[in-house]
């Protein structure tokens, strides 16, 4: 039988496999021991009542029985603290590389995956791996071992009523077999459900400002109500399946022991069986049962436990991002940027962008402009290579950026979104997050360059405040000039602007703005522009229709073609200006 790709997996991931060895040993020992104990007290009531019977010999028995039954014991919790230490160790390792995995995944996968939908998925397949471990794996196989011990001395006591045993434990195991497939069939189906329901939920409380600002609480409830309801409704089938497997196994169990050991009593009074093998029976059928009844247990919890992490593995399939083969070796980059004829699409055959041709030279700052979905952040993920053009190529310094190292490229690099969302953390570690080696001094005077300090020294706890689940306790432009701030302690040779003041009242407008003038200081800078007042000074801009460059050039030369893209954009926004 070909051993799970699973379980393959977590063998990989076991640092300390003389541990694995010597814990299964230790539950074969206990096995075989257990297997024993009902005969050695089975022929001690035979003796004990045989009139010529040596008291010593009575004795030695006793006590060997107790020595086992104490070395049993104690080796059972040597094996117990194995399976629960390594358990442990797996969960711990798992939950790390897992988390890491999918922090390396292309940005793809997060745009399409719901976050709380992958969060439960792991944690699911995670706990029931553990459980798994600590419970199962180190009993499974010397559970069956016991089982056939207890069978084949039980058929040299006495054969007939073993036979009876013995087809009684191969209904139980049919019953047992038959159901578990309905049981893992819905088990899917439960993990599926589980995973809509928490997903929807994950997301809605999420986003709860966009929830309570468009009065959909209710409209969450009864998305809530329905999607739990459902998974409900799986979870109580899937327990009848359980509890229709329960009554037939109990029925085989009860029917049995009431056969062998009423046929035992007739066998004893007819002299054919001793008191001291009909006490062995009663002990094997008790040994029997709960060898058989765990390994049900065991077979279930191996197949729900390896179909919830087969689940967790599969994210292992996914390729992560990556380097193209033999890179160049170059810590920092001057910022010469250059799209060749480059294409994209996120879907085959529905190309985003296509044939953009630019140049930018080293702290230039450039405007990409358009209406939604023309393809501006698109153009500034292909620069940081969260995707890759399908046409043409991009060039850094005059270098392809296949090239470059990716942790080197995304290092000389800083965005600035138009959403902040900030980790539930202090002031000084978020802006530090732009830089985990930055000193205090570098972090105060950064967050000073981008007109953060002001409101930070007024917290009780300065820049030990914490400003809450993304950021909640700070104003949009606060947040801004924390991201601002975070850029400014990063350094990047190449900046990205996502649309940084587009959110802003006035006054922050002003205080953000001014920041980000101290920040694109000789950076090559890109922006994704909404308000076009504040690209008048760029370098170059950039107007894109349909996914292709439109127009390109300065405010004054675009302004001077009066039937021009930009200049209809311009005169629009100036008109809403002035109506405001």
């Amino acid at each position: 039988m070909e051993i799970p790709k699973e379980l393959k997996f977590v063998w990989t991931k076991i640092e300390n496999k003389k541990k694995v060895y010597l814990g299964i040993a230790a539950t074969f020992f206990v096995s075989a021991i257990s297997a024993v104990v009902p005969y050695i007290y089975g022929r001690l009531v035979d003796i004990s009542i045989k009139p010529d019977s040596s008291a010593k010999l009575l004795l030695i028995i006793i006590i060997l029985w107790a020595l086992l039954s104490l070395i049993r014991d104690a080796v059972d919790r040597y094996s117990g603290k194995f399976a629960y230490e390594i358990g442990m160790d797996i969960f711990t390792i798992l939950q790390v590389d897992v988390v890491a995995h999918i922090m390396n995944l292309p940005l793809q996968f997060h745009k399409e995956k719901k976050i709380g939908e992958v969060s439960n998925r792991i944690n699911r397949g995670i706990d029931d791996l553990y459980n798994l471990i600590e419970s199962t794996i180190f009993s499974f196989f010397p559970t069956i071992i016991t089982f056939f011990v207890a069978i084949i001395i039980l058929l040299f006591v006495e054969w007939k009523l073993t036979i009876i045993l013995l087809v009684a434990s191969i209904a139980y195991v049919a019953i047992t077999f038959f159901y578990t497939k309905q049981v893992i069939k819905w088990q899917k189906k439960l993990n599926q459900a589980w995973d809509k329901a928490f997903g929807d939920r994950h997301d809605a409380m999420f986003n709860v400002e966009t929830v309570k600002a468009s009065t959909n609480e209710k409209f969450e409830y009864e998305r809530n109500k329905k999607n739990f309801g459902k998974a409900s409704d799986v979870f109580k089938y899937y327990r009848y399946i359980w509890m229709q497997m329960d009554k037939w196994q109990s029925t085989i169990f009860t029917l049995s022991f009431i056969i062998v050991f009423g046929l035992g009593v007739f066998m004893l009074r007819a002299g054919t069986m001793t008191p001291g093998k009909l006490m062995m029976f009663v002990g094997y059928i008790s040994l029997l049962t709960a060898p058989l009844s765990r390994i049900a247990d065991q077979y279930r919890r191996v197949k729900r436990s390896l179909t919830s992490f087969k689940r967790v593995v599969d994210y292992f399939s996914i390729a992560p991002e990556k380097d193209f083969g033999k890179t160049i070796d170059v810590k920092e980059i001057e910022g010469n940027i250059a799209f060749e004829n480059v294409g994209f699409g996120y879907k085959k055959g529905q190309m985003t962008i296509k044939n953009i041709s630019f140049e930018i030279k080293s702290g230039e700052t450039v405007a990409l402009v358009g209406e939604s979905g023309v393809g501006k952040t698109t153009i500034t993920n292909l620069i940081g290579r969260y995707f890759f053009p399908q046409e043409g190529k991009i060039l850094i310094d005059g270098i392809d950026i296949k090239k470059f190292k990716l942790s080197m490229l995304r290092n000389n690099m800083a965005v600035v979104p138009q959403e902040v969302l900030l980790f539930n953390d202090t002031i000084e570690n978020n802006i530090k997050y732009g830089n985990m080696k930055a000193k205090e001094k570098e972090i105060v005077e950064a967050a000073k360059a981008a007109n953060a300090r002001e409101f930070i020294e007024k917290f009780p706890k300065k820049y030990k405040q914490i400003v809450g689940e993304r950021g909640i306790k700070l104003s949009t432009g606060k947040k801004q000039r924390i991201a601002i701030a975070r850029a400014i302690l990063r350094n990047p040779k190449i900046l990205i602007l996502d649309e940084a003041t587009s959110a802003l009242d006035s006054v922050s407008e002003k205080l953000v703005q001014e920041a980000l003038n101290n920040l694109i200081k000789n950076r090559t800078t890109f922006i994704i522009a909404h308000r076009l007042s504040t690209i008048q000074h760029a370098d170059k801009i950039i107007v894109l229709e349909n996914g292709k460059i439109a127009e390109m050039g300065k405010h004054g030369e675009l302004m001077q073609n009066p039937n021009g893209i930009y200049r209809n954009f311009w005169e629009l926004q100036t008109a809403i200006e002035k109506v405001k």
